[in-house]
């Protein structure tokens, strides 16, 4: 099934448990014991310096592909602007225990890709159901079953409506997914807490899974990627470990801040705050939010075709707020929860359930959208009151306030501008390939927003890091060493 029906809502009235009841995209990165800090001065390479690949990002793209060329007999040189790898896969231990602050599940593990590296490296990881969502309207009070039912209804009166709209493609120019949603709501004639039940259904199975507002979203690329099957799952110690481990034995200068790409037939040219790196061909793995940015420059400058196919992609903006509390306040049995009754669609917010994978008092609050842009305009502790406000209607006034807080700001960072690629309005398919293709024989392109099939994801990035790699080795050029 897609991920819009598997995830979390549509499955509520046979999963959910009622009142009375026993009661959180890859490119760019950091750092590397082996080479962390090593300056280049800008002196004139000599001519074997050439014949090296250079990858922009020490996300899991760039290290996928680094790795594999490494493997086959290339010198590779990752060139990253982090002081530390991972990129979008981010594991803070500054509570003194890991937290994943970036990536943190693999979803449905059976036949993807990070499934056989947890086997390989020994990773621990632990199921995380989430289907399993309580949803509350008011304090210690559940949706009744019966709304469950009338919420589900309509969720799937809006898919069908949806999957008609995709069939005929000249219908569907323009039309947002909030439109279609306005469709629905009149139609079902949905009012009070089944009209806010179905927004954040919505909220939940769409927004939450593309990190932006369905405002912004379009009928043509909707669900237009593919998934595996079998449970989701994360990781007790941190998706960290993933990247440490497949990093091992690779060349990667951090805090190199790539500021432009020169190419001619003759090969690249790699120019950083820290010095100049020329080679025979460049991987270039940051994020799709880097490069609506700009914020490398190419000379000559991208194709047409590249260029509005970032313009065409979208850069979700989903964010975190874990918080630390001196006890658990709230039932042991659901992995995520939410407030349903608030001023949605404006503002939804879902607190997923760490006390259950950490067995430490954490509840991680995930948003995104415009309402997540929003809270980086306030301090953090404005931003955590606001949420709070969420978990005071679902348990009262009287619940402690957290110990300890930490707050993402993804399309904030400058080595992100976001948390994950998404089709926007216009966006498809096509538009990943295009991005994907490379120039020539010298500028190569990988990472999650190249990988339409799996866009968004950690798979995404991986796979599209051995796509590229096969696609140097497979030119049987005369490189290797």
């Amino acid at each position: 099934m897609d991920k819009y029906n598997r995830r979390k809502f549509l499955l509520h009235a046979r999963n959910l448990t009622y009142a009375g009841a026993a009661s959180w995209l890859c490119s760019c990165g950091g750092a590397l014991s082996n080479s962390d800090d090593r300056s280049v001065n800008p002196s004139p390479m000599d001519s074997e310096d050439k014949q090296q690949i250079i990858v922009i990002g020490a996300g899991i793209a760039g290290i996928t592909a680094a790795k594999k060329l490494q493997a086959q007999g290339y010198r590779v040189i990752i060139l990253e602007g982090r002081d530390r790898i991972g990129g979008r896969i981010w594991t803070d231990n500054s509570l003194g225990f890991p937290l994943d602050l970036g990536a943190a599940w693999i979803h449905t593990v059976d036949g993807n890709p990070i499934s056989p590296l947890v086997k390989q490296f020994d990773i621990q990881t632990v199921i995380s159901d989430l289907k399993s969502q309580w949803n509350y309207k008011g304090v210690k009070q559940l949706l009744s079953e019966s709304d469950e039912l009338l919420i589900d209804k309509a969720f799937q009166s809006f898919m069908n409506r949806v999957n008609q709209l995709k069939k005929d493609p000249r219908s569907s120019q323009q039309i947002t997914l909030a439109d279609i949603a306005q469709q629905i709501i009149e139609s079902e004639e949905l009012t009070g807490v089944t009209l806010k039940g179905f927004r954040a259904t919505l909220a939940s199975t769409i927004e939450s899974e593309v990190g932006d507002d369905i405002a912004n979203l379009g009928v043509k690329g909707f669900d237009e990627d593919s998934e595996f099957s079998g449970a989701d799952v994360v990781f007790p110690q941190g998706y960290k470990q993933i990247v440490q481990a497949l990093s091992k034995d690779l060349d990667i200068r951090t805090k190199h801040l790539v500021q432009q790409v020169d190419y001619d037939d003759t090969g690249v040219q790699v120019t950083t705050d820290r010095g100049v790196f020329n080679g025979s061909r460049v991987i270039v793995t940051v994020p799709l939010g880097v490069l609506k940015r700009g914020s490398i420059k190419f000379s000559p400058e991208l194709p047409d075709a590249k260029i509005a196919a970032i313009e065409q992609l979208g850069m979700g903006a989903l964010n975190k707020l874990v918080l630390k509390f001196p006890n658990q306040f709230w039932p042991s049995q659901p992995h995520t929860m939410a407030y349903i009754n608030g001023n949605i669609p404006d503002r939804y917010v879902e607190f997923y359930n760490w006390q259950k994978y950490i067995q430490q008092p954490i509840l991680v609050a995930m948003f995104s959208g415009n309402f997540s842009r929003s809270l980086s305009q306030i301090s953090q502790s404005e931003a955590t009151q606001n949420i709070m406000s969420d978990l005071q209607a679902m348990f009262g006034k009287d619940i402690p306030l957290p110990t300890a807080t930490i707050l993402t700001k993804w399309h904030d960072d400058p080595f992100a501008y976001g948390s994950y690629s998404t089709f926007s309005i216009n966006g498809s398919i096509q538009d990943c390939d295009r991005l994907a293709e490379p120039i020539g024989d010298r500028v190569f392109f990988a990472g999650e927003a190249t990988y339409g099939k799996h866009i968004g994801t950690v798979h995404g990035a991986l796979l599209s890091g051995e796509r590229e790699a096969n696609r140097i080795a497979t030119k049987k050029s005369s490189l290797k060493f």
